[in-house]
C-alpha cells in the first residue's frame, strides 16, 4: 500500500496525516489555537508523559505545529531517494570546457561579439528622442569639467599640462566603444596620477622640452635622444610606458577572467588607502600654492623629509602666490558649500566654476605679466593640433612591472566599483571582465599618444549623471569639443597660474579626506574593520603609497584569517514548545537538556583551526575526554583495590555550570597526586558529567578540509572512550561529501549524523528512555 489519507475534525482543528510504507512521510499539520496545544500534543524534547521544557515560546494564535519523522542523513538520504552528483575527474572537465568552447553557431558568434564590443549591443536601440538631449547636455558639462582637472591632474602626474587634455580624448574614444558602463567618465584620477608621478620621478632623466605650435606630443616622446643616451628619458616617455604597461597588465588579467579580484580590496582598505593618497597628493602641491622650490623625495618617509624642507623654506614663500591660492581656493569653496546647493535647486546643470577661475587666472596673469613681475609659475607653451603616434620606450617595461601592477589594480578597482554604483542606480548590467578589456587597451591607445593611465573620476562621473548622461554617447560628444580645444583653443591657457591648478587639485581632495567619518563609524562597529583603515593610511602616509597599498592588504588578509581561525562558539539549549536551540549564554529561554551538550560552531573548520575547534568544545561543554577516561579508570581501580572500606564516592550529577559560559565538572579531590605518590585513596570525591551525548551543531559550518575529517573521527573515539556518544547535526551538503571523501562515515555511523539538532536530540533522548512506543517523531 503506497499511502493513504487519514482525516479527522477535532474542535475544528483538522489534521491530514499521509502515511507511506516507510513512515518517512508521516506528517501533521495543525493549525496552533491555543498556546499549550504542543505541550498536550507532546511536544518539545524529555521523558516520560511531560515532554515539554518549560513554556516559553509555546504557540500562539496562527501558529502551525509539523510533525514528521526524527531522520539521520542516512535515513533522509534512502526515504527522500537522494541522487550523488557525479563528479567528473580533471580530464573530463577539462574535455567538457573545450568542447563548449568550441561549440560555434551564429547566435554565439553574434553573443562572442556583442560581448566584447558593446557598442553594437546599446548603439543600435539607442533612442535619440529619450537621450541625445541628455548626452549633449553631459558631454558639453564634463568636457568643461575635463579642461581644468586635465590640465590639473597631470600636473599633479609631473607632465605638461596638454598632457591631460590628450587623457581626456584618446584613452576615452577606445572606452566609450568597449566599456560596458554608461555613466562612468575616464580620464585623470588624482590617486592615479600620484602614483604615476612616482615612477615618472624614479625613472625619468631629463626635463621635457615644450614643443612648439608647430610641433606633435611626437617630438615630447621622441626617441632620438633616447637612442644617443640610452638612460634619458622625458616625464612624458615614463608616463606612456608606465600606460603601456598597465593596459598589458590588465588585458592579462581579462584573459585570466580575474575581473573580481577588486573583492580582495575592501571598501575600508580602499577608504584608508585613497585618504593617505590624498595627503601625498596635498603634499604635492604645496610648493605651488605657496611658491616654494621643494626637492623632491622618493621611497620610504618622503613624506616626513618633504615637510621638512617645506617647514624650512616657508619663509621665503611667493605672496603673491599665496594670494592668487587664497583666493581661488576660497572661490571654489564658497561655490562647493554655499552656491552649488542653492543652484542644485534651480537646475541640473552646475556652474563650471573650475573653468571660471581657470579663466580668470589666465586673463589675470595674461594682462598682469604675473610671470615677469612676481615670479608666478605658468603652464608655459602648450602645442595645437593632433598629436601623431609614437612607440613609448619598450626598455622601460621591465623596470616598472611592479609599480604597474600596483596601479593597474587600484585604478581598475576605483572605476568598476564606481561602475557597479551606477549600474545598480539605473538598472544595468557591467562585465567586470569586460571593463578589464576596456581599461586595458584604454591604456595601451593612449600609450601611443602619450597618454598617462586613466581611471574613472568620481566627480565628473556624478555630474555626468546628474546632468542627464544616459549612454555612452556622452563620452563622443566629450570627446568632441575636447577635439576643438586642442586644436583651436590650448594656447590660450599658455599664461595660467600653476598655482591656479594647484587650488583646483586641493579643494577637489574634500571629500578624500572627509573619509576620515569612514573610521569613526566603522570603529564602532569592527574594531578589526577599523584596523584595515588604519595600517592602510598610515603605511600610505608614513613608508610610501604602494607600500601602504600591500600593508592593507596583508592586514585584509590577516583579519580575514582570523575570522576564519577563531569563529564564534557556543553551547546551545533548547526553547520549550519549538525546535529552535540558541546560545544558553545569549537567551534565558534556552534551556540545556540534562543528558545532552550541544556545542556550535560558527564558520569553517580547516586545518588552521582544528585545534581551537577541540580546544573551544572542550572548553565550552566542559567535557574533556582524556580527563573524563582517567576519572573512570581510576574510580575502578579504586573500587577494586584492597581497602573496600573507603570505597570513593560518585556524584551523580557532577557537572556545574559556571556564571560565564563553561560547564565544568567538579574537581577530582587530590586523587592524581595521591596516585602519583603511590598513595591510597582515601575518602575521593569523583566528579563524572551526567552527560551522555555531545552533539556538534553545524549549520554554519560551510566547509570542512581533510584536517577536519580526521580530527571528528578523533573526537568520536575519544568520547566513545568517554562513555559519551559523538553526534553531528545540521550539515550541509558540502561537509557531508567531505566527510565521505575523507572515509569519516566509515568511522563515525551514520545514524550519528542528524538532519537537524533538533533530529538528533529527540532520537538520541528517546533512546535514553524507555518510552520509545509508536516510533520517534520531531515537532516543529
Amino acid at each position: 500500500m503506497a499511502g493513504r489519507d487519514l482525516t479527522s475534525e477535532d474542535d475544528g482543528i483538522e489534521e491530514t496525516v499521509l502515511l507511506s510504507e516507510t513512515g518517512a512521510c508521516g506528517t501533521i499539520v495543525r493549525g496552533m489555537e491555543q498556546t499549550n496545544d504542543y505541550n498536550e500534543a507532546g511536544g518539545g524534547v524529555g521523558d516520560g508523559e511531560d515532554r515539554g521544557v518549560g513554556n516559553a515560546g509555546a504557540g500562539s494564535a496562527g501558529d502551525f505545529c509539523v510533525v514528521r519523522p526524527a531522520l539521520t542523513v542516512s535515513q533522509r538520504a534512502r526515504d527522500y531517494h537522494y541522487q550523488p552528483q557525479d563528479k567528473p575527474g580533471f580530464a573530463k572537465t577539462v574535455q567538457k570546457k573545450v568542447r563548449d568552447s568550441c561549440v560555434c553557431s551564429g547566435s554565439c558568434l553574434k553573443t562572442a561579439i556583442t560581448s566584447k564590443l558593446p557598442i553594437l549591443t546599446w548603439l543600435p536601440t539607442y533612442n535619440p528622442r529619450q537621450s541625445l538631449l541628455g548626452d549633449i547636455i553631459a558631454g558639453v558639462t564634463v568636457a568643461i569639467m575635463h579642461i581644468p582637472q586635465g590640465m590639473a591632474y597631470a600636473l599633479l602626474a609631473g607632465l605638461p599640462p596638454i598632457t591631460g587634455l590628450y587623457m581626456a580624448f584618446f584613452p576615452l574614444l577606445v572606452y566609450s566603444i568597449l566599456g560596458t558602463s554608461r555613466h562612468c567618465s575616464m580620464g585623470t584620477f588624482a590617486v592615479v596620477c600620484l602614483m604615476t608621478r612616482k615612477v615618472v620621478e624614479e625613472m625619468a632623466t631629463a626635463p621635457d622640452k615644450h614643443p612648439t605650435a608647430a610641433s606633435s606630443v611626437g617630438d615630447l616622446i621622441d626617441n632620438t635622444t633616447a637612442a644617443a643616451n640610452p638612460l634619458t628619458y622625458t616625464p612624458v616617455q615614463v608616463s606612456a610606458a608606465v600606460a603601456l604597461m598597465i593596459g598589458i597588465v590588465q588585458v592579462i588579467l581579462g584573459l585570466l577572467q580575474l575581473g573580481s579580484l577588486c573583492v580582495f580590496l575592501s571598501d575600508m582598505l580602499v577608504s584608508g588607502f585613497t585618504t593617505g593618497a590624498a595627503v601625498h597628493v596635498m603634499t604635492s602641491q604645496i610648493k605651488y600654492l605657496f611658491g616654494l622650490k621643494v626637492q623632491g623625495y622618493n621611497g620610504p618617509l618622503k613624506i616626513i623629509y618633504t615637510y621638512k624642507d617645506i617647514i624650512s623654506q616657508v619663509l621665503h614663500a611667493n605672496p603673491a602666490a599665496m594670494v592668487i591660492s587664497g583666493l581661488t581656493i576660497a572661490t571654489l569653496a564658497f561655490n562647493n558649500e554655499v552656491l552649488k546647493p542653492w543652484v542644485r535647486t534651480k537646475t541640473k546643470i552646475p556652474v563650471p566654476i573650475e573653468l571660471l577661475v581657470v579663466i580668470g587666472g589666465t586673463v589675470a596673469s595674461y594682462f598682469g605679466h604675473l610671470n615677469d613681475n612676481y615670479n608666478i609659475r605658468i603652464v608655459g607653451e602648450i602645442p595645437t593640433g593632433i598629436p601623431s603616434p609614437t612607440l613609448p620606450p619598450f626598455e622601460l617595461l621591465p623596470r616598472m612591472v611592479v609599480d604597474s601592477i600596483v596601479i593597474s589594480i587600484v585604478a581598475y578597482t576605483v572605476s568598476y566599483s564606481m561602475s557597479k554604483i551606477f549600474a545598480k542606480r539605473h538598472n544595468y548590467q557591467v562585465d567586470a571582465t569586460q571593463e578589464l578589456y576596456a581599461l586595458g587597451l584604454s591604456n595601451v591607445f593612449g600609450s601611443f599618444f602619450g597618454c598617462g593611465p586613466i581611471a574613472a573620476s568620481l566627480s565628473r562621473s556624478l555630474i555626468q549623471e546628474a546632468v542627464g548622461g544616459v549612454t555612452q554617447i556622452t563620452s563622443f560628444i566629450c570627446c568632441g569639443i575636447i577635439v576643438l580645444v586642442l586644436l583651436f583653443i590650448g594656447p590660450v591657457f599658455e599664461t595660467l597660474p600653476n598655482c591656479v591648478l594647484s587650488s583646483i587639485i586641493v579643494v577637489a581632495l574634500k571629500g578624500m579626506f572627509l573619509q576620515v567619518n569612514d573610521l569613526k563609524r566603522i570603529w564602532k562597529v569592527s574594531r578589526m574593520d577599523a584596523t584595515i583603515w588604519l595600517s592602510s593610511f598610515l603605511g600610505v602616509v608614513i613608508i610610501d603609497i604602494d607600500y601602504g597599498l600591500l600593508i592593507g592588504i596583508i592586514v585584509s588578509l590577516l583579519v580575514l584569517l582570523c575570522r576564519s581561525q577563531q569563529p564564534k562558539t557556543a553551547r546551545f539549549g533548547h526553547i520549550a514548545n519549538t525546535d529552535l536551540y540558541l546560545d544558553v549564554a545569549k537567551y534565558s529561554s534556552a534551556v540545556e537538556i540534562p543528558s545532552v551538550s550541544i556545542f556550535h560552531f560558527g564558520g569553517p573548520v580547516h586545518f588552521a583551526n582544528i585545534e581551537y575547534f577541540r580546544t573551544q568544545l572542550e572548553t565550552v561543554t566542559g567535557l574533556n575526554p582524556s580527563i573524563i577516561s582517567d576519572k573512570k579508570n581510576i574510580l575502578e581501580k579504586a573500587q577494586t583495590s584492597e581497602d573496600d572500606t573507603h570505597q570513593p564516592n560518585m556524584e551523580a550529577n557532577g557537572s556545574v555550570t559556571s556564571e560565564g559560559h563553561e560547564k565544568e565538572p567538579n574537581k577530582l579531590v587530590m586523587l592524581f597526586k595521591n596516585m602519583k605518590n603511590g598513595k591510597k585513596p582515601k575518602d575521593l570525591t569523583i566528579s563524572i558529567p551526567e552527560t551522555k551525548h555531545i552533539i556538534i551543531e553545524m549549520s554554519s559550518v560551510s566547509y570542512i578540509d581533510s584536517s577536519a575529517g580526521k580530527l571528528l573521527i578523533q573526537l568520536y573515539k575519544d568520547y566513545n572512550a568517554a562513555g559519551i556518544s559523538f553526534s553531528l547535526a545540521a550539515s550541509s551538503e558540502n561537509v557531508l561529501d567531505t566527510l565521505e571523501e575523507c572515509e569519516a562515515t566509515k568511522v563515525i555511523p551514520p545514524e550519528h549524523i542528524f538532519h537537524s539538532t533538533h533530529d538528533a536530540v529527540t532520537i538520541l533522548t528517546s533512546m535514553d528512555s524507555s518510552a520509545t512506543a509508536g516510533g520517534n517523531s520531531t515537532k516543529l
